[in-house]
């Protein structure tokens, strides 16, 4: 806010020579509006000066305004409430049912992969035979007829025969069956149904049967 104002007093003086000169030397004193209204704006635009007071001869001019407070900036306290909020955001996420299914189920990614590779390290020590893919594609368990999946092919701790279609790859859709090279007792399942497979990637383990040899249920 800003209140400004200007006085201007001339006193008359006796005589007609004194009053010419006495006005003469005041007009020369006295600033006129334009000039008034330049150094206002000048002390408001460059200068924090609250109050302000000019006299020349018989004019009095003063000002004064009421300064602004400074501005608070307020961005910077913004970054860290959503920190806050994330932290506490995952905090009660973990109590959610469907959180703690979903932490459950990374936790037992791990151990099945490195439970399969621990499987492949030792299956040979134990006499076990991997059934292998010959293709890329699609692990199934079992094929499709008519738009519906049939029964697997086989299950675990299943006799198996030489010959028998124990599952199948999908490739452009097309299903190759894939046969087993022996007999015997099918012991683990490595993929589950649908599962993308490589070539030569472990299928199913197998433990062979051997004649005159009968196998302890």
């Amino acid at each position: 806010m800003l209140v400004w104002l200007y006085h201007m007093n001339q006193e008359k003086l006796s005589g007609t020579t004194k009053e010419t000169t006495s006005l003469g030397l005041t007009s020369q004193l006295i600033p006129n509006s334009s000039e008034i209204e330049s150094l206002v704006t000048e002390i408001c635009n460059t200068t924090s000066i609250a109050e302000f007071e000019l006299k020349l001869g018989g004019f009095r001019l003063y000002v004064m305004r009421y300064l602004t407070e400074k501005n608070e900036p307020t961005p910077q306290p913004l970054s860290p409430p959503p920190l806050v909020v994330t932290v506490k955001t995952t905090t009660d996420a973990s109590d959610l049912n469907g959180s703690a299914s979903t932490s459950l189920a990374i936790s037992k990614q791990e151990p099945s992969f490195g439970g399969i590779v621990s499987f492949l390290d030792r299956a040979a020590d134990e006499g076990l035979m991997i059934l292998q893919s010959p293709r890329v594609g699609f692990f199934r368990r079992s094929r499709t007829i008519k738009g519906k999946r049939a029964p697997p092919s086989c299950k675990e701790k299943q006799i198996i025969k030489e010959g028998q279609v124990l599952c199948y790859i999908e490739q452009l859709g097309g299903e190759l069956p894939i046969e087993s090279d022996i007999s015997g007792e099918v012991i683990k399942i490595l993929l589950e149904d649908g599962e993308p497979v490589g070539y030569g990637d472990a299928l199913i383990a197998i433990l062979p049967s051997f004649p005159g040899i009968k196998k302890l249920q």
